[in-house]
């Protein structure tokens, strides 16, 4: 596994392969070098100078981020006794999409996104009598609806390669938020829960039926549907 997390039977975590947010980490390190790369052969003699006076532009330290985020989440994963978690995995199908985290725990399969949009979160109904209702997701003032919808279909994928396997496990999904101011209370849209890091820990925790050999049998299943972003 690239990245499989578990405790032994002393209780100490163990884990092997790259760390969460890999991916996003390569992709930061190759925008800000080819950044760097373009600054020096144009300007040879200040190049450098000019690198450290102005920022990076957004489209570079959104992956900084990203990936600073989903190494905190995969932190506190990685710390949860009795789950096995894969971080960092390709979807299947040739997207470029990629899942955060899967964790294994004994409630089934949770498919963790992890998310660093800056702002309050706040979850809006929206219709009434004329109208169905519907419940968007709202950060800074903005409709991130979209993220939900994002991971529904992470979700649905999953669930698609466990029922080919003739698995039975539930498969849950979570939105999970660094740097988001929440509510006070909990919140979930369809289902998925829009949580902190705290949260998070509290939800793969929850009590299940799924025993550490069928985890491990699932984890490994997972491992080669979802291979390593």
């Amino acid at each position: 596994m690239k990245r499989s997390s578990r405790r032994d039977d002393a209780g100490d975590a163990t884990s092997a392969g790259s760390p969460a947010g890999a991916s996003a980490r390569r992709e930061y390190d190759r925008r800000r070098a080819q950044r760097e790369d373009h600054a020096r052969a144009r300007f040879p003699r200040i190049g450098g100078l000019l690198l450290a006076l102005n920022e990076e532009p957004t489209s570079t330290r959104v992956w900084d981020q990203g990936a600073k985020g989903e190494e905190a989440v995969g932190a506190v994963l990685d710390g949860i006794a009795d789950v096995l978690v894969l971080h960092d995995r390709r979807l299947n199908g040739g997207s470029r999409a990629n899942i955060d985290h899967l964790v294994v725990a004994a409630s089934g399969v949770w498919v963790v996104d992890t998310k660093t949009h800056k702002g309050d979160l706040e979850v809006r109904r929206l219709g009434g009598v004329f109208r169905p209702r519907e419940d968007r997701l709202l950060i800074n003032g903005r409709d991130r609806t979209s993220l939900i919808e994002g991971l529904q279909r992470q979700v649905e994928t999953v669930q698609r390669a466990l029922i080919t396997a003739q698995l039975d496990v539930p498969v849950h999904g979570a939105l999970c938020f660094v740097g988001t101011t929440l509510p006070w209370t909990d919140k979930a849209i369809d289902g998925i829960p829009l949580i902190g890091r705290r949260g998070l820990r509290k939800a793969v925790q929850r009590r299940g039926d799924l025993d550490a050999a069928a985890r491990a049998s699932v984890a490994a299943l997972l491992d080669s549907r979802f291979p390593p972003a």
